[in-house]
């Protein structure tokens, strides 16, 4: 994640590239409320340009440093999101105007879409692929194992006529009350989640199925079929 940032005549434009996720949400929040601290802008542009990849960690960094803005009297807004992170601002119903170790997250989604790769997906349904992936890794690590380092296992499997299903089981503290947590904007994990993870789930994949045990862990499965392109045999 690299940030960038252009300053004129109050309006402080920050530039973020690379991916955002759970793993560099927090660093990079705290380098933006520094920037905030530093320049006190009355108007903040988040150009989302140079973004390859988001997750709902990147709509709970948003969030929060709306009313970071808004308490030092600016205004934020969100500019040019590349179609990644578009899709998920869309999905996440977020108005455009307003850690088992992390880093393997990266690692889990870029895998799933390798595993993919021999349905010949296009670069779009890649991308909902890896989102949802790396929304059911991420919630093990923040939910499952929120003090420690636990196991995550993922599965993936070609069922027929190219359907595509990603299985990802933690074995940590389970969810009481699954209905519950399915529920947009629910959270157990503080300011730094989104509540927003199942529904981005649901809303990349054609089917999202949770079973979970309070105590034993959570299962997720995910199915998604890939069209076949057109003139391919």
């Amino acid at each position: 994640m690299t940030i960038s940032t252009s300053f004129k005549s109050g309006r402080l434009t920050v530039f973020l590239a690379g991916e955002l996720d759970h793993h560099e949400a927090r660093e990079t929040l705290r380098s933006l409320e520094s920037l905030l601290d530093e320049y006190l802008p009355r108007d903040c542009a988040l150009d989302l340009s140079g973004l390859s990849f988001m997750d709902s960690s990147g709509i709970a960094l948003i969030v929060r440093l709306s009313r970071r803005v808004t308490e030092i009297g600016g205004r934020l807004w969100i500019e040019n999101p590349a179609r990644q992170p578009s899709r998920v601002l869309d999905a996440s119903g977020i108005d455009r105007l307003v850690p088992v170790a992390s880093s393997n997250e990266a690692f889990a989604r870029t895998a799933a879409a390798a595993f993919a790769a021999q349905l010949d997906p296009t670069l779009e349904e890649i991308g909902d692929i890896k989102t949802a992936v790396s929304e059911a890794v991420t919630n093990c690590i923040v939910h499952a194992y929120p003090d420690q380092i636990g196991k995550i296992h993922m599965r993936l499997r070609i069922l027929p006529e190219g359907e595509l299903e990603i299985l990802v089981r933690d074995w940590g503290k389970g969810i009481p009350d699954v209905e519950q947590a399915m529920q947009p904007l629910f959270t157990t994990g503080g300011e730094e989640r989104s509540g927003m993870g199942f529904t981005i789930m649901s809303s990349f994949m054609d089917r999202l199925r949770v079973r979970s045990t309070p105590g034993k862990g959570t299962t997720v499965v995910l199915r998604r079929r890939l069209k076949p392109r057109a003139g391919r045999l």
